[in-house]
């Protein structure tokens, strides 16, 4: 795996913290702005660098948090093809989580289960009750 160059990655870093700041205050659409702008500071093909999975997971939590489920799943399943994001409880919840929202059960099941497998029960606490109930069967509630 190659890596890019320190300054390169400390800059996408950077604007990623800036559009956390934004998300954190629930400007989610100038938190998209941002995210974006890191993406596009990424050498091509993207997904060959570790840095576009944190930036398309920042991406696809945000369509998440703005109810645009299909691009939540688009960033989301996009993640799972860059280095080292493929097993991230985070991703397979939100992903999971846009997936049932689009009411695809058995996709979103299966997501949600890997997700509750890597990260357990307490990944879901701060989530709707309706993420954990899908998969009530298999996570032993």
């Amino acid at each position: 795996m190659s890596k890019l160059a320190s300054d390169t990655t400390e800059h996408i870093k950077g604007l990623c913290a800036e559009g956390y700041r934004h998300y954190d205050r629930q400007d989610y659409k100038g938190a998209l702005r941002i995210f974006y702008q890191a993406w596009l500071e990424l050498p091509k093909p993207q997904t060959d660098w570790v840095e576009a999975g944190w930036v398309l997971t920042a991406i696809g939590d945000t369509y998440f948090r703005l109810e645009q489920f299909t691009q939540a799943c688009e960033a989301l399943n996009s993640a799972l093809h860059c280095p080292q994001t493929r097993g991230n409880p985070f991703v397979h919840l939100r992903l999971g989580q846009s997936l049932l929202e689009q009411r695809d059960i058995a996709a979103a099941r299966r997501e949600l289960h890997r997700a509750y497998s890597a990260g357990g029960r307490a990944l879901f606490a701060r989530e709707a009750q309706k993420y954990l109930a899908a998969i009530s069967d298999v996570a032993g509630n």
